[in-house]
């Protein structure tokens, strides 16, 4: 049971470039830690002669010892109506220049033809301390630019 407060961030067909970044970078403010709850990445497929091409992306979730630079800041919003507390962690999506790794926490490869979604339970859930970062890192150029669905959620502690 959560005993902070609630966030959710999203995007909606923004596109993924040909390059490694960072689908999402979580920056804590200091004294505030964030537990990630889950995450949801859906990649929109080339279909050739009706057939969706597959391919495999290489995902990490990374805790990262400095801010990486370009992306997009998207707004958080509080998962229960009842929280009007605008959230202290900064949110910031397909991050074209990488922080640091401080340390990789988990890694897979996942089909871009089927929607990618981590749900932690909840001893498997993924503390980060005030002022730290974590991401959901692409290790490895697609071979192309695709339009990507996200959204993560983590409570604030």
């Amino acid at each position: 049971m959560a005993v902070g407060l609630m966030y959710t961030a999203s995007f909606e067909n923004v596109s993924i470039t040909a390059a490694a970044q960072d689908v999402w970078e979580l920056v804590c403010a200091a004294g505030v830690g964030i537990i990630v709850h889950w995450v949801k990445l859906d990649l929109a497929p080339t279909i050739t002669s009706g057939v969706a091409q597959d391919e495999r992306m290489r995902l990490q979730i990374c805790e990262r010892s400095t801010t990486g630079t370009g992306g997009a800041a998207v707004t958080a919003r509080g998962v229960h109506p009842r929280n009007t507390v605008a959230a202290s962690t900064v949110a910031t999506r397909t991050v074209t220049t990488p922080g640091t790794i401080a340390d990789i926490l988990w890694s897979d490869r996942a089909s871009i033809i089927v929607p990618f979604e981590k749900i932690f339970t909840p001893d498997l859930r993924i503390p980060v301390s005030g002022g730290g970062r974590l991401c959901l890192n692409l290790a490895a150029a697609l071979s192309g630019a695709f339009n990507a669905n996200s959204t993560i959620c983590w409570e604030e502690i």
